[in-house]
């Protein structure tokens, strides 16, 4: 039987006053499972914020239990839901955002993926990348063409490759993985999804104590009192929940 133990979370803008085009969907009970995403607008096109906020309005209207049929479809229907915006009003013709959403049940945890947001799981005294970036500095490693050291300082990290949008491509992943294979020396699992703007402070120093990284809301305290002493140069969020069987 799953059951969910813990969890929590937190979204805010880079800084005060600014608006945060970040949205993001805490875990919900659905049929045989648990929902949560984070959705990332892009801020680079009018209309981010509309954008993330688009998709997780769908995801909580219409997400159900049939999830191989409705992770197949479910980045083309969002594509056609931010087409919408642009019929509304024609200045969000380029509005886009990322997603990464996690679908648990009691013997697989589902992941639909698109952009640069991350989701992690733990493993003794790390977390593990469960999900790969859609950037050009990832495309460079994927090819060969330069390694994840030379381009460690490289400016243009968090161009992206593709996003839900109106006008870009689509090109996402949809991963299937056992619980067996993800759950930690304790019988526990715990996984995280961090915004880009979040992950990069997890990045530059990827170690909690063991007690911090086993209790989700010591994690998120602890990853927001580190953001807050870094300087500002995104929206941040980021969901930690815990589960037992």
């Amino acid at each position: 039987m799953l059951n969910l133990i813990s969890s929590s979370f937190f979204s805010c803008s880079k800084e005060v006053g600014r608006i945060n085009q970040d949205s993001a969907l805490p875990p919900v009970k659905i049929p045989n499972g648990y929902l949560f995403a984070i959705a990332d607008g892009l801020g680079g096109y009018k209309g981010g914020k509309e954008a993330s906020q688009k998709v997780i309005d769908y995801l909580i209207e219409n997400f159900s239990y049939e999830q191989k049929t409705e992770l197949l479809n479910l980045f083309p229907k969002l594509k056609e839901e931010l087409k919408s915006l642009s019929e509304t009003d024609k200045e969000l013709v380029n509005a886009a955002s990322t997603l990464t959403l996690c679908h648990v049940t009691a013997e697989y945890v589902f992941i639909a993926h698109i952009g640069d947001c991350r989701l992690y799981a733990k493993k003794s005294l790390k977390l593990i990348q469960l999900t790969k970036d859609h950037t050009q500095h990832q495309a460079y490693i994927d090819e060969g063409i330069f390694t994840s050291r030379e381009l460690k300082h490289a400016k243009g990290k968090n161009i992206l490759t593709t996003a839900i949008s109106k006008t870009l491509e689509l090109n996402y992943n949809l991963i299937k993985i056992p619980i067996e294979e993800l759950v930690d020396e304790n019988g526990f699992l715990s996984l995280f999804i961090m915004s880009d703007g979040a992950h990069s402070f997890w990045e530059k120093r990827p170690r909690f104590s063991s007690n911090t990284l086993s209790e989700p809301s010591r994690f998120i305290t602890s990853l927001k009192n580190r953001i807050e002493k870094g300087p500002p140069s995104d929206d941040y969020s980021a969901i930690a929940v815990k589960f037992e069987f």
